[in-house]
Parts: structure tokens; sequence; C-alpha cells
């Protein structure tokens, strides 16, 4: 959502004033460009209702400001957390849970798949990882600006972060890695080329990647859950937690259909405790034309709808 101008500034401005300053600036700037992005704004808000059917219409509205606001905030992360070694983001700025299935899948020596969502700074659990001596590396969307994505690219990677885009190079980058047995982070809450696949979410079908899971299955790696929360300002608490086991059958499409229904579904207590920090510009329901998902049970009420 920020230009690559913007972004240089920043990255200027981080090093010269107090983090304060910086966190306030965002907090009190992002709400001003909602007006701007209303067609963004409102998807944000049916996302939001979807997660929170019983919101009032004011708790709808502050969690929305608060997406803009956690956007705006990731960018003066990354701005920042490049002058911090990994070990410092581990230390000062991380509340880590659940760090030993990490340290097991490593030990297990297959590779391992960290899959997070775009809850607050998703990069935070993996730079923090590169304190433990993990080998690690962020698969990425790649940005239509070059120039930013470069930009990030070199913040990050100073942060303790390597990361490669998914073109078909750097898909083989991360098989070649994941079968020497490091670890790999990948997001999978954005479907961004539209060639996932609809499983339940929120009573609802949503189309979500299949990239983590196919992955999994490819190389046998271990399948991981780890996102981030923001606590305050540049204080993280990452949560790491283990998976179901990946079903495998003579029909490889439904298994990846299946296991990836299973992520999702452990992922979605996250994305709704902490919708007001989930930075989702689109509504992962409306490529699926927004099919109730029955289970064959006794009906549920769906809650509100937008």
């Amino acid at each position: 959502m920020i230009s690559i101008l913007p972004f240089r500034l920043l990255i200027a401005a981080a090093a010269v004033l107090p983090s304060g300053w910086l966190y306030r600036a965002a907090r009190a700037l992002a709400p001003l460009a909602m007006p701007f992005a209303e067609r963004r704004r409102q998807t944000v808000r049916n996302n939001i209702q979807r997660l929170q059917p019983a919101w009032e219409p004011t708790q709808l509205d502050a969690a929305t400001r608060r997406v803009f606001q956690e956007t705006a905030m990731y960018y003066v992360d990354t701005a920042l957390l490049s002058q911090f070694s990994s070990q410092q983001i581990l230390d000062d700025h991380t509340t880590p849970e659940g760090l030993d299935y990490v340290r097991s899948a490593i030990d297990a020596g297959n590779g391992v798949i960290l899959v997070g969502a775009h809850l607050a700074n998703p990069e935070v659990p993996f730079q923090a990882l590169a304190a433990l001596g993990i080998d690690a590396l962020a698969l990425v969307e790649p940005l239509a600006d070059a120039g930013r994505m470069e930009a990030m690219r070199q913040r990050r990677e100073t942060a303790g972060l390597p990361f490669v885009p998914a073109t078909m190079e750097g898909v083989k980058r991360v098989i070649t890695h994941l079968r020497g047995g490091g670890l790999v982070a990948i997001l999978t809450d954005r479907d961004i080329q539209g060639q996932g696949s609809c499983v339940p979410f929120m009573r609802r079908l949503g189309q979500f990647p299949t990239g983590a899971v196919d992955l999994a299955m490819r190389t046998e790696a271990t399948l991981l859950i780890g996102y981030a929360v923001r606590e305050h300002d540049l204080h993280f608490r990452a949560v790491f937690q283990p998976t179901e086991p990946l079903i495998r059958s003579e029909n490889r499409t439904n298994d990846i259909r299946a296991n990836l229904a299973n992520l999702i579904r452990l992922l979605e207590p996250a994305i709704q405790e902490h919708c007001d920090q989930w930075r989702m510009f689109e509504s992962p329901w409306a490529p699926c034309h927004d099919t109730v998902y029955h289970d064959g049970g006794a009906p549920r009420p769906l809650g509100g709808t937008p």
C-alpha cells in the first residue's frame, strides 16, 4: 500500500526519530487514508463482520480503523527492525510460545514449513527464529512495484530474514532448502494468484492458496503454524503450534484440499480473535461466490452478514 518514496522517507526517519513518535504518527495518519480507499475500507469491515458477527457497528468501525493503523505500523516495524540483530528481536521484542514445536520439527531433519497469516507483522516469528541458528527462508508474493520490492528485501534481509519471490526459480530454491532440512516461511491467508481452493472458513467457503500444503506433501516437510500478534508498538507475541498429520491417498487433489481445510481450521481462531490486526484487504469468501458451508450436521446460525 506504500510506494517506494514514502518508504525511503520512513527509513530515513527511523534512523533519527524515537520509535514512539513513529508509531504515534502511524496511528494518527493511517485513518486519514480511509476516505481515499473506500472500497478497501468496506472490504475490511465486511471481513471483520464475518469474523465477529455479534459486534456492534461502533466496534466494527473501530476494528476497521485499527487494521489501517496496523498496516502503517507494519511499515514502521520494517524500517526499525533492520536496526536490530535477530537475537535482539527475540530477546527484546518478542514473547515466543511453542518454540519446542519448532525445535522438534527441525531435529526430525525433513525440513519445516512454517505457515502464517497477515496478522500484525508476520515476519517477526521468522526473524526471531534466526537467533536460534535455524536456517530459514521466506517465500513471499512478488510486488508490482519493483523498487519497493527491492527496498523491502534489503530491510528484511538486514533483519535476518532471507526471502525469495514466489516464482518458478524461487519455488525450486525453496524445495532444495526444505530437502536440506531447512525452514521455509509461507503466508497462506491471501490467494494472490487466484488458483487456490475453497475450504470452510467461518461457516462459509473461503479461497486460500494451496502452496504450503503442496510443498509439504512433495517434500515430506513438517507443517507448522507460526504467527505474531502485536502487544504494543514494537513488541509481539509469536505463537508456534503443530498441525494435523497430512492426509495422503491416491487422490492428490482431494488430499491437498482436505489438508488445506485442516490448516485453515487451525488458523481460524487466531484470525477471529485478532481480526483488528488482520491486514486483509480482499475478501477470501468472494471468489467462492460467498457459499455457505454445510457439514452435514444440524443447521447452525450463520450470524450477521455485511
